[in-house]
């Protein structure tokens, strides 16, 4: 521990001191960069709405040196803003009386709430904008899904970028948005990697708790991302080069009142299997290891996959593009038409003892949404959103065995499972400033949903055929309103009710929330939310017809009999304390979770029927950052107490620990900035996973005489993984390359994963399958008659899911 604190220390070492009297020097210089050249200079910390500063430019030349009271009156006549200090560290920008418009609750009180790009606002959600993002530990490009798991109570189990868990809630339960079309799947290489193009976000809004209203469907956190709607003055694009794929865009204008905006990404590990790339591979290939009961003795598995590196082999290719026009014809009105394409395509094969198996995983994404957003007049304002969203998963797996003993190897088994799904909708919303500090909002939505789920296992030697097809249909109405009322002493009070009609369930739905914030001070805020969400599609995990549980959660749609609807009641309170260059925000919070079923959680265990259960989420997330100059210093904390209740299990308690039960969680971050440099160093630790352990394991014969190994395990979720912890770090260097008579932009990255190489466990699932006893108590082929006492569990396989290991990654990007 003492090598990582030395490591942080140093960055302690280098600080830059402000001057009283300095010299600006702005050309045509947007406001944002301005605002972040002015808090690194001065100490200083400016609250404002994004979209009040989005489009302003200044410039200044002059030649003598500036006080900074004579540079902000500067800016409030270039910008027609107001530059209030309300104390020695903090400004606040706002509309000059002349220009007073409607103010809605996205006022940022916290510019840098964790790090720079990364805002608190005023109803308790955060912003990031990419394009203000600093450096990251172990991070070399400005991934969304990455960066947010910095925020205590955002992270994964596995390390990937799309399993991301929002206060105790499963990746499923997050509605993730892009440019208002509505995403299944937000991955590639088993979510490894996130699907968004660094260069097509502007910006992410997430709640974690207090939700507007306006979004439904899901009842854990939201994930709202925008491209943004600027039409640029002139062409402009980069391009970007990492361990793993190449990237671009370009922004061009393509009149005063029109842009374009193409971005696109592809893979090249086909071409070149980079040190980035090997170290991925590794984690997501290597799914065997030492399984021991709870005894700690080694099971010797008969039939487990004993495959290695060595004999397999593995493809992977992804690709995407991203295309958006966007149209103002006036002050009034902006109409924006966006799309999407993604592809990810995985394939393995091994060459095991007598077998020959191969894996096939294609998923896709098409979207298209339409926008309008129209300003009637200063009170008013409306929006309208169509939205096409389309996700296809297909798997498959042959496995090829010499089943006649000549040497040759016959197909002996297919099997397929295919998901896909189809989401349109449209959603309209109106805006209404009654009063300066009262404003209304009332919206409608209309989306319909079809979801396909094929099931299938063939085995051609034995002209043997098992299949599930199902087709489910979901048409959903729903109605909301909110009502805000703004606090003269910058608190507010939000109230909003949505009522829901699912046709797949037959039922109204009422969902009422409550967010409400209170200043106790200039420095101190009492913040609190009550909302109650409903979930009518879930994931459920298919252990069964995989063989390496590549990306086995299948999407079905509630239908409250063998899929009920999720239902959510959450409560969350607590403290922000904001002061100079400290926040210290702390957050409580409590969820009541129904609808869980054991098919849609993924237990450990394999079990064999059907059950309904609800879980309960007690936590806390804590925050500590300061910023001392260029240097910036933050620690998150969540704990999670997660417990699942499922009265209906045989031989398991009332109460048990839920499967993503992550007790403790722990991240601490640095950066510092000197000149084109930027340094970055990073430390988390977390308790490990839950899962259930194997009480005996005794190797019989069968009533075909073939070995056959008898498992009895213990009570679900009864024992942990080890703890998890690694250590990141990241360099960044800005420089200038001279082209001709122009100087583009270019930045160096490089950056490092686990830089100790600890590799542990992080997942753990058993295979097994259920057969019948015969009179002298062994198993035998078949199921059927057989009761509960007349079975045994037989393992087959042990699956272990491992850490990343030591990961070096490289970029460089070019700016134009």
């Amino acid at each position: 521990m003492k090598y990582i604190f030395t490591c942080i220390a140093f960055f302690f070492i280098f600080i830059i001191k402000a001057q009283e009297k300095q010299n600006y020097n702005y050309n045509n210089t947007p406001l944002s960069t301005i605002i972040r050249d002015l808090e690194d200079r001065h100490k200083l910390i400016f609250s404002f709405a994004n979209d009040l500063i989005k489009e302003k430019t200044v410039t200044i030349t002059n030649k003598e040196a500036l006080s900074l009271d004579a540079l902000l009156f500067i800016l409030e006549t270039e910008t027609n803003l107001s530059f209030k200090k309300v104390s020695n560290s903090q400004i606040i920008i706002t509309q000059s009386k002349a220009f007073i418009r409607n103010r809605i609750l996205d006022e940022v009180i916290i510019s840098g709430y964790v790090t720079t790009g990364i805002d608190r606002n005023k109803d308790g959600s955060i912003d990031v904008t990419t394009k203000r993002l600093g450096i990251l530990p172990g991070l070399v490009s400005r991934d969304i899904a990455q960066s947010i798991q910095l925020i205590p109570g955002i992270s994964t189990l596995d390390e990937s970028a799309t399993g991301i868990q929002i206060r105790g809630g499963s990746p499923d339960q997050n509605l993730i948005l892009y440019d208002g079309i509505k995403l299944y799947n937000t991955g590639y290489f088993y979510g490894m990697f996130s699907m968004f193009n660094p260069f097509a976000i502007q910006k992410a809004t997430i709640f974690r708790s207090g939700t507007s209203a306006a979004y439904g469907d899901r009842i854990s956190g939201i994930i709202d991302i925008t491209s943004g709607d600027q039409i640029p003055k002139k062409n402009e694009g980069g391009f970007e080069i990492d361990g793993v794929s190449v990237n671009g865009y370009v922004k061009t204008p393509i009149s005063e009142k029109s842009a374009l905006y193409v971005f696109a990404r592809r893979s090249y590990s086909n071409i070149w299997e980079t040190p980035t790339y090997t170290s991925y591979a590794d984690k997501i290939f290597t799914n065997f290891g030492i399984a021991k009961d709870i005894n700690g003795n080694i099971l010797e598995l008969e039939t487990d996959d004993d495959y290695s590196p060595e004999t397999s082999h593995n493809r992977f290719s992804f690709a995407d593009i991203n295309a958006k026009a966007i149209i103002k014809p006036n002050s009034k009105n902006s109409i924006s038409i966006s799309g999407l394409y993604t592809r990810n395509r995985l394939d393995f094969d091994f060459d095991g003892d007598g077998e020959f198996v191969v894996d096939s995983l294609i998923t896709k994404n098409k979207g298209l949404s339409v926008n309008w957003k129209h300003q009637a007049n200063e009170k008013q304002h409306q929006e309208i959103t169509a939205y096409f969203s389309q996700y296809k998963s297909f798997y498959q797996n042959n496995e090829l065995k010499d089943e006649t003993g000549n040497g040759i190897l016959d197909l002996s088994e297919i099997n397929i499972r295919k998901n896909d799904i189809s989401d349109i909708g449209i959603n309209l919303s109106s805006i209404t400033q009654i009063k300066e500090t009262h404003k209304l909002t009332l919206g409608f939505q209309l989306s319909y949903t079809d979801v396909n789920v094929i099931i299938s296992k063939e085995e051609p030697f034995d002209n043997d055929m098992e299949s599930s097809i199902q087709e489910d249909y979901n048409l959903k109405n729903a109605v909301f309103g909110e009502f805000t009322f703004n606090l003269k002493n910058k608190g507010f009070i939000n109230t909003g009710l949505r009522l829901t009609h699912y046709s797949s369930l037959d039922k109204f739905l009422l969902e009422p929330r409550i967010n409400f914030e209170y200043p106790l001070g200039d420095q101190l805020r009492f913040k609190t939310a009550i909302e109650r969400r409903n979930q009518p599609i879930s994931q459920l995990i298919e252990f069964n017809h995989t063989e390496l549980r590549l990306e086995n959660e299948l999407w079905r749609l509630s239908d409250d009999e063998q899929f009920p609807l999720l239902t959510s009641n959450q409560i969350s309170g607590g403290v922000l304390y904001h002061h100079k260059h400290l926040n210290i925000d702390v957050d409580t919070y409590y969820k009541e979770l129904s609808g869980l079923t054991t098919f849609t959680n993924g237990f450990s265990n394999p079990l064999e029927n059907l059950e309904e259960g609800k879980s309960i989420i007690k936590g806390l997330d804590l925050l500590l950052k300061y910023r001392w100059n260029n240097y910036k210093i933050w620690a998150g904390y969540t704990y999670n107490n997660i417990t699942f209740q499922f009265p209906n299990l045989e031989d398991t308690p009332f109460k048990f620990p839920g499967n993503n039960d992550i007790t403790h969680a722990f991240r601490i971050s640095n950066t510092l900035k000197l000149d084109t440099w930027q340094f970055s160093l990073g430390w988390q630790y977390r308790t490990g996973k839950p899962f259930t352990p194997v009480n005996s394991y005794e190797i019989k014969i069968d009533a075909d005489g073939e070995n056959a190994g008898v498992v009895n395990f213990g009570s679900v979720n009864n024992d942990r993984l080890p703890d998890f912890h690694r250590l990141d770090a990241s360099v960044l260097y800005d420089f200038n390359i001279e082209s001709g008579n122009k100087k583009l932009k270019a930045q160096l990255g490089l950056s490092a994963l686990n830089i100790y190489n600890r590799i542990k466990p992080v997942n753990l699932t058993y295979r097994a399958e259920v057969k019948p006893l015969d009179d002298g108590g062994i198993p035998k082929p078949g199921t059927s008659g057989a009761t509960r006492e007349e079975r045994e569990l037989i393992l087959e396989q042990v699956v272990q899911r491992f850490s990343l290991g030591f990961t070096p990654n490289i970029s460089f990007k070019v700016f134009f």
